[in-house]
């Protein structure tokens, strides 16, 4: 046992000698920048090796441990190549690790307070790195509040592990606020955030540990805080129609066509009586009231037709006249241009109307008109010898 011991102090002795003279090697700015195992796990069978850089390259690294118990010692030394990249000779294990936890290990140049720090886990059968862990935000719910009443919750993480979480609140609302420790968020809107609509204020949630951060952005719903005022129609004045005087059409009196002689209180056949009867009264008429068409219009009546016509020879069969109207197109044109007033030349002689397809004695009912049949003086039988 005494040999073990004074075996190892041999070695110590040795790597110190080693490690001062690399030491005044080494410049004084130099600093390690980082330090870890070259491979996941190490059991207690075999040799650690730690590797790492530093910022210059050719220097002296020393590694200084701390056990979980508190107790520090020196480990091991490393030379860094020209790019300042390092690798420790393998250590064994069941030499440096003898108690269940958590090692630290130093890695500097100069001043160990200088230096980078690589924790390692030993459960008794291995050494490994342990796991990072991951800064991360526990799910914040949506809120939703009305104006002027409080709105709180708390923040909280999903690893407990973290040391000292640092709370901070990104483009929140106006007076929200959150406690950097605690993770404790209060805020009361106010009725200036408020509106006739809900209201929607999204802001990010920020939590820090060392290096690492994590945010998470939080909606809270304002809600409707005023009734949009009502505006009253604009009621338009209702114009009255101008009314327009009505103006009675003016109207004439109806000028008399009839004679000044005439007594309107006697009865207008009289004169016509008069006229037809009494010829020194016609020849008075004619001569002095020349500018009426008849007696009629003198009087006011209505002048009856005179049948018959007055180009009709009473003297004459009224038959003949029907006949020529009928046979003569010359005859017809000249009595329907001068005798329209008359309904037919039947009337216009004083006829009756024949019905229709009866022709008068020696004319016959061809196409609609009374045809004149010359008739065949028959010559005795004899004559035909």
């Amino acid at each position: 046992m005494n040999f073990l011991i004074h075996s190892m102090q041999i070695k110590l002795g040795m790597i110190g000698v080693l490690s001062l003279f690399l030491f005044i090697l080494v410049p004084v700015y130099a600093e390690v920048t980082e330090i870890s195992i070259e491979k996941g796990f190490y059991t207690i069978e075999e040799g650690i090796v730690f590797v790492g850089t530093e910022d210059e390259g050719n220097k002296m690294i020393s590694i200084i441990m701390m056990e979980p118990n508190g107790k520090e010692s020196y480990l091991v030394g490393a030379v860094s190549n020209s790019e300042g990249i390092f690798e420790t000779i393998p250590k064994n294990v069941n030499e440096f690790f003898s108690i269940i936890g958590t090692y630290q290990f130093t890695a500097f140049t100069m001043q160990k307070n200088d230096g980078v720090i690589l924790s390692l886990e030993f459960d008794g059968s291995k050494v490994l790195q342990p796991t990072k862990s991951v800064l991360q935000l526990n799910s914040i719910q949506d809120k939703i509040i009305e104006v002027e009443k409080t709105v709180t919750f708390t923040v909280s993480i999903t690893d407990n592990s973290f040391i000292n979480p640092v709370y901070t609140l990104d483009n929140a609302p106006v007076d929200a606020k959150i406690d950097p420790i605690t993770g404790k968020f209060v805020w009361t809107p106010s009725k200036s955030h408020g509106n006739i609509e809900d209201v929607i204020y999204n802001f990010d949630v920020i939590v820090n540990v060392g290096n690492q951060e994590d945010r998470q952005n939080v909606s809270i719903i304002v809600k409707k805080a005023y009734e949009q005022p009502v505006v009253e129609p604009k009621v338009e004045p209702v114009v009255e129609p101008k009314v327009e005087p009505v103006v009675e059409p003016k109207v004439e009196p109806v000028k008399s066509t009839m004679a000044s002689f005439v007594d309107e209180s006697k009865d207008p056949q009289h004169y016509i009586d008069r006229y037809n009867n009494e010829p020194t009264y016609k020849e008075w008429f004619d001569k002095n009231y020349s500018q009426y068409s008849s007696i009629y219009e003198a009087v006011g009546l209505e002048e009856p037709l005179q049948i018959p016509a007055s180009f009709v020879d009473q003297t004459k069969n009224p038959q003949s006249y029907a006949d020529r109207y009928n046979n003569e197109p010359t005859y017809k044109e000249w009595f329907d241009k001068n005798y329209s007033q008359y309904s037919s030349i039947y009337e216009a002689v004083g006829l009756e109307e024949p019905e229709f397809g009866i022709c008068g004695d020696g004319t016959k009912l061809i196409d609609g008109i009374c045809t004149i049949i010359k008739k065949i003086n028959e010559k005795p039988w004899w004559q035909f010898w």
